[in-house]
């Protein structure tokens, strides 16, 4: 099949989105599929932020126009139109639940800062562009949800979609996987002196930043020889840190750093943390418990789908004040965790759910 998957995000392996759609793409390819993975561009200086999303849309349109047919087209719910679905079969695949981020980053207070004006504006522009992932629900044949929070979250408020739902989960590349295994071969016992802990992820409010900060400045002090890296948050992350921390050398911040430079991070820290407090899966979850650390989670993104493979690894957060920090002894192997958590058995499943569902993906319902 000619399958065209759509990112709104550059492909790049730095990204989330992005990395996601270039793993699908070759892993559908394995399997003999003409599947491309192809990035919406950005569009010029000349148009306006508010039309950003309908000029990605026409770009969009002009593509498939230009480089089809596609057996089907797979793009995130905010990207399909009426336009777009009747050119081809379409499919939904969510990388973040958009409005639960919508909510989480407006409920922080943190989109105020630039002025209350300015704020009002991008908060009714936003409001109102939650319609639109709500419309390409609505239009595509099929819904593939990021994990089962999210496919559980939809049919409990959409009944009008519940029959279109399916989820997927991620996973690391296999070279991934394997510099990962290694890393988790050679992990030893507890800490002897503190631990050193782990955060991933961009600075912002749904990402748990809030309490990320709470927690530390509490174990930071009850527990000297303890410490923090937070790892791909740009500049950020700086103005809400605390400086006595920060000058004390126990907090460190890496703003950004390469897919090679993962590996040696992983390996140098005792314990990760997710703080999320709305999150699309959290692949930094599957990369550290893969690499043998133990993770301190809230109940966000794919925690749920991975705790049943990582029984000693994945643990509630925050880490209890008593808690000695044990290494995780979990096997991914025996716990079955590469069955499904491999990017050839998320290719095999989005055959079975998706190219093979007769008939589910042949016309555009109506909209209304």
């Amino acid at each position: 099949m000619r399958i065209l998957i759509v990112s709104f995000a550059p492909l790049s392996r730095r990204l989330g989105a992005g990395q996601l759609a270039l793993d699908l793409a070759s892993a559908l390819r394995e399997r003999d599929h003409q599947a491309v993975a192809w990035a919406l561009p950005a569009p010029p200086s000349t148009v306006a932020w508010w039309r950003h999303t309908a000029w990605r849309r026409r770009e969009l349109e002009r593509h498939i126009e230009r480089e089809g047919p596609f057996d089907l087209v797979d793009l995130p719910p905010i990207a399909l139109d009426r336009n777009i679905a009747r050119l081809a079969p379409s499919v939904i695949r969510s990388v973040q639940p958009d409005w639960l981020y919508f909510r989480a980053d407006w409920a922080s207070g943190e989109r105020l800062r630039g002025g209350l004006l300015r704020a009002a504006a991008h908060f009714a522009f936003e409001l109102a562009q939650q319609h639109a992932p709500r419309r390409g629900r609505r239009l595509a044949g099929r819904i593939l949800c990021l994990g089962s929070v999210e496919r559980d979250w939809l049919a409990r408020h959409d009944a009008r979609v519940r029959d279109k739902l399916a989820a997927y989960v991620v996973a690391p590349s296999a070279d991934e996987q394997r510099d990962l295994a290694a890393i988790r071969a050679e992990r030893r016992g507890r800490p002897a002196s503190g631990v050193r802990f782990l955060w991933i992820g961009r600075w912002a409010a749904h990402k748990g930043t809030a309490r990320l900060v709470e927690f530390l400045v509490d174990r930071l002090r009850d527990q000297p020889a303890d410490s923090c890296t937070i790892a791909g948050c740009g500049s950020d992350a700086l103005p809400g840190l605390p400086p006595e921390l920060l000058a004390g050398g126990r907090l460190q911040i890496v703003p950004s750093f390469s897919r090679a430079e993962l590996g040696p991070l992983l390996a140098e820290h005792d314990a990760g943390l997710f703080t999320s407090v709305a999150e699309g899966w959290g692949l930094s979850l599957n990369e550290m418990l893969e690499s043998g650390l133990p993770v301190y989670a809230t109940e966000a993104g794919g925690v749920a789908d991975l705790r049943p493979y990582f029984p000693t690894g994945l643990r509630p957060f925050p880490p209890p004040a008593d808690d000695p920090i044990d290494p995780a002894t979990d096997d991914p192997e025996a716990t079955g965790y590469y069955h499904r958590f491999t990017w050839e058995r998320i290719a095999e499943a989005y055959e079975r759910d998706l190219l093979s569902a007769s008939g589910a993906l042949e016309r555009p319902p109506e909209e209304s």
